[in-house]
């Protein structure tokens, strides 16, 4: 806001000749092509696209319906307008492929500019400008003035719009009334496109000018115009204008309008004549009960009576009405709220009302109204949770999973996510119960499934790999995380299992590869440094049905995620995950139980496959899989060797996992989270053997020395950020190891001797103690690189004390930078340091 002001401040005097440019650019002055923007879908509101047909619909093949609208540039868009486009970020929320044709850039840019310089301007320019759109309308024909009218509608919207987040006023008398003249002309429009425009700039009027006397005359006039008119363009138009009035002036501006509007649009509801005046009304009425919250109250009997009729007697072929009566029984589930949980004879009527609504809507045959149907039972699960049937509800939802519609599947998922949060485990019994009736039922053809042993979490990780809309993905990751959160302790093995199908899946000549390297394995459990490299690539040819196609990195990297959430349920859930000999007694008590430490082998196998994955943020997870692992297990005893523990027989597949993460061609960032897997590894205790210990060790080195000598793996590829990210975190590395092996020297020098013993006893502490290594062998290791090291962690805290010195003596800090920053990176630095 205060860089708008200061814009508005700098370039005051320059507003006239600007605002000139800009209107001729969009009222299309000095071109002769019909040029529209494509900026109006944005700035209607989103849930008018019932109105339009499908022009805001979301859809799989959204790009080829966008194509097909009439007045819009949407689906032009491709890489030949702006070649920056292939190397620039998308923006979120915007098309691929791209940039929209010049023209339109052009005029799209005008219309935003033209809403940031409106508020800042003068009443008196304002109304010339409004006076200029009025007789540009006017003066246009046919074809060009509708492009013309499309072009100045966005233009006010957009200025509305920097009105409303100014807190400005429109202006006064003449200013709002060439305004009003000017929207309420669109009202009448034959274009719908242009009547949900207008109906979008009545109520944003009435939200800038916010006075009850202006509101009320704007009520009026639509009030009269409904009484009075008899075609349909009216009579819709001026439906929407109350509708967006009561929206963008909420309950308290409105209430005085409310009993009136609410007769009218019922009135209109009941038009059997005509099924476009009744879907303009019914979305206007679902508007009003939106904004009016508890004012409603008291309207909520008639207009549900009203919205079950029209269910039962409109024809199903009128979409659009069965939509919008949705819509309704949506925001009057709302404003009911809480009170659907009551057993009132009243409550109970409505509840009873709203589930048949909704029942008859779940069998119609348009996608929407059945998606509509699901968030009305969705509303209905948050008031009234035990009055909606699960066991009927959740294998519909199962089987709009597969739907070829997006809304519907989105709708579906959106539902899954909220049951899931109280009654996972209820969801999947259903899930499952569904699966098996497919399969048994004769009639199993009508219903495409693929439900298979994995359940219901299985088909959410399937569509994961296929779906690409934003928020139905961002709605299975939540649906998956509340399951596993309630279910993964108890069922661990499923979830495991789920976790290392996706994270394991592989090609049929991959599934070859990974048989012989199991085969291997078995012949030797240490294998030299390059046969590390091919361990647990796979976990084997146990599934014969390897699917042709692996799951994409992000559904892979989300599966690493689970299982590190896996493993933080099953500490907070219970100790006996982290006890081996626990583990066995309480299995052999009882077989069914599940403890995580006897899934040891699988989850370092699940680690390496992810580390050493080709994806560069599936290598990323795999490794704080690796970490977190090697945290959790690094002191649980192995029963059977005393003085050992259970991850020593996993040293070789560690040194495996990282040996990747330093070669020359890896991302800073990876190596990094390897080198802190490194000294984590180190000093964990686990190694027993000096060799596996200078493994590990050696990787630690060769990072050392590339510091040391300036260079680094990336440096060609990479910003000067990631560089120093890279060498800071060799050196915290280095530092928790050195920490480490002095912590273990102390204590080892705090300890009396042990007595010199004689004959068999003397040969069994021998025996004990053959692969542990001395006190002092870490500290070995680390003492030829101190001179170095230290030099190093001097000169980082010489760095890191300059950049938090206070920013009253940044002039005297050093001109040429430090050892670890220039000052071109110093805002970077001083992130990395922290």
């Amino acid at each position: 806001d205060e860089g708008k002001m200061f814009v508005g401040k700098t370039y005051e005097g320059s507003f006239n000749a600007l605002l000139r440019e800009l209107v001729a650019e969009f009222t299309l002055t000095d071109n002769s092509a019909n040029t529209t923007t494509s900026l109006l879908r944005s700035l209607c509101h989103y849930d008018d696209s019932v109105l339009m047909g499908s022009w805001l619909q979301e859809t799989d093949h959204k790009s080829i319906e966008d194509q097909l609208q009439p007045n819009s540039a949407s689906g032009s868009g491709a890489l030949e307008h702006d070649p920056s486009s292939i190397y620039l970020r998308v923006p979120v929320g915007e098309a691929i492929p791209g940039p929209l044709p010049l023209g339109v850039s052009v005029i799209d840019a005008s219309v935003a500019l033209f809403g940031v310089v409106f508020p800042h301007v003068s009443f008196k320019h304002r109304l010339q400008m409004l006076d200029h759109f009025a007789e540009c309308i006017k003066q246009a024909k046919g074809v060009r003035q509708q492009a013309v009218q499309l072009n100045i509608f966005t233009a006010v919207l957009s200025a509305l719009k920097g009105l409303a987040e100014n807190k400005s006023t429109l202006g006064p008398e003449e200013v709002r009334k060439s305004a009003l003249a000017l929207v309420m002309g669109a009202l009448d429009n034959p274009n719908p496109i242009l009547r949900c425009a207008a109906g979008e700039a009545l109520g944003r009027m009435a939200q800038v000018v916010g006075e009850a006397t202006f509101i009320a005359r704007m009520a009026q006039t639509s009030f009269d115009k409904l009484k009075s008119a008899r075609d349909v363009v009216s009579r819709t138009g001026h439906s929407l204008a109350l509708g967006c009035l009561h929206r963008y002036v909420g309950g308290i501006g409105s209430g005085q309008h409310l009993k009136t509007s609410v007769s009218i649009l019922l009135a209109l509801a009941q038009d059997g004549s005509s099924h476009e005046v009744q879907t303009w009304s019914l979305h206007s009425l679902a508007l009003i009960v939106d904004s009016s919250g508890p004012m409603y109250r008291g309207y909520v009997e008639p207009t549900l009576s009203l919205v079950l009729t029209l269910l039962l007697t409109v024809p199903p072929s009128h979409t659009e009405v069965h939509q919008c009566l949705g819509r309704c029984l949506g925001a009057l589930i709302t404003t009911v709220g809480p009170e659907l949980q009551g057993n009132g004879a009243t409550i109970s009527t409505i509840r009873s009302s709203c589930l048949v609504g909704c029942a008859i809507m779940q069998d119609h045959s348009d996608s929407l109204v059945q998606a509509a149907a699901i968030s009305c039972l969705q509303q209905l699960h948050m008031f009234a949770p035990r009055h909606v049937n699960l066991s009927s509800l959740v294998p519909c939802l199962c089987v709009h999973l597969c739907s070829s519609h997006l809304l519907l599947r989105r709708a579906a998922v959106a539902c899954l996510r909220q049951l899931a949060q109280r009654e996972a485990a209820e969801v999947c019994e259903y899930a499952m119960s569904l699966a098996k009736k497919a399969g048994d039922g004769k009639d199993n053809t009508t219903i495409n499934l693929n439900i298979t042993e994995t359940g219901l979490e299985g088909v959410l990780f399937g569509m994961l790999d296929r779906e690409t809309d934003r928020k139905l993905c961002s709605d299975i990751h939540d649906t998956l995380g509340h399951m596993l959160s309630s279910l993964a302790v108890e069922k661990l093995s499923h979830w495991l299992k789920l976790c290392k199908d996706v994270l394991a899946a592989t090609t049929d000549v991959g599934g070859a590869v990974v048989s012989e390297v199991e085969k291997d394995e078995e012949d030797s459990q240490k294998k030299d440094e390059m046969d590390d490299d091919t361990m647990f690539t796979g976990l084997g040819d146990d599934d014969k049905s390897k699917p042709s196609v692996a799951p994409r990195w992000v559904t892979r990297v989300f599966a690493a995620d689970c299982l590190c959430r896996i493993i933080l349920l099953c500490e907070n859930a219970d100790k006996a995950h982290f006890d081996l000999a626990t583990a066995r007694s309480a299995q052999a008590k009882n077989p069914k139980g599940d403890l995580l430490v006897l899934h040891l082998s699988d989850l370092i196998r699940m680690a390496f496959m992810a580390a050493t994955d080709h994806s560069n943020q599936l290598r990323m997870a795999g490794l704080q899989a690796l970490e977190d692992i090697i945290k959790k297990f690094a002191s649980v005893p192995e029963p059977e060797f005393p003085g050992h523990v259970i991850l020593e027989q996993y040293q070789a597949n560690v040194g495996a996992a990282l040996r990747p993460a330093f070669s020359p061609d890896t991302p800073s960032d990876i190596t990094a989270k390897a080198c802190q897997v490194c000294s984590t590894w180190i000093g964990s205790g686990v190694v027993s053997d000096l060799n596996d210990l200078r493994r590990v060790h050696n990787l630690l080195v060769s990072s050392l020395d590339k510091v040391q000598s300036g260079k680094s793996s990336s440096s060609q590829l990479y910003s000067e950020s990631a560089t120093t990210m890279e060498k800071l975190a060799v050196l915290k590395a280095w530092a928790e190891v050195y920490v480490v092996a002095m912590k273990i020297k102390k204590e080892a020098e705090a300890k009396p001797a042990k007595p010199v013993r004689r004959g068999d006893e003397d040969e069994d502490e021998d025996d004990l103690g053959a692969d542990v290594l001395p006190p002092d062998s870490l500290i070995t290791l680390v003492q030829p690189e101190l001179p170095s090291l230290s030099r190093l962690w001097l000169a980082m805290l010489r760095d890191y004390a300059l950049l938090t010195l206070p920013a009253e003596f940044s002039s005297q800090l050093p001109p040429d930078g430090g050892a670890f920053y220039t000052p071109e990176t110093i805002d970077t630095a001083c992130t990395l340091k922290y």
